[in-house]
């Protein structure tokens, strides 16, 4: 996967689950902006997918009591890498 695709994905997801977080506190984007102090454009472009600021998304999760953390990711295993690129990993049997 390009980083170009990697970009894109992280950024929709954070998006999704952004909108989900705000949607779970029956709350508006208009609602969301005047707590926060963020406009509403901002909110609505990160919900879609789009780059805004680290400022910006600090003040929106602190404004629904959020934060963001790190998580470490499994690392791939051998086999794992088999099964995701099998045409690279084939026997010469």
């Amino acid at each position: 996967m390009s980083d170009k695709m990697d970009k894109e994905a992280l950024l929709t997801d954070l998006g999704n689950r952004f909108r989900a977080l705000r949607k779970e506190l029956n709350w508006t984007q208009q609602r969301l902006s005047a707590r926060a102090k963020v406009s509403r454009d901002t909110i609505h472009r990160l919900e879609h997918g789009e780059v805004v600021d680290a400022s910006s998304l600090t003040r929106l999760l602190n404004a629904m009591g959020r934060r963001i953390s790190f998580e470490q990711k499994p690392a791939l295993r051998a086999a794992d890498m088999r099964r995701l690129f099998p045409e690279v990993h084939e026997d010469d049997s």
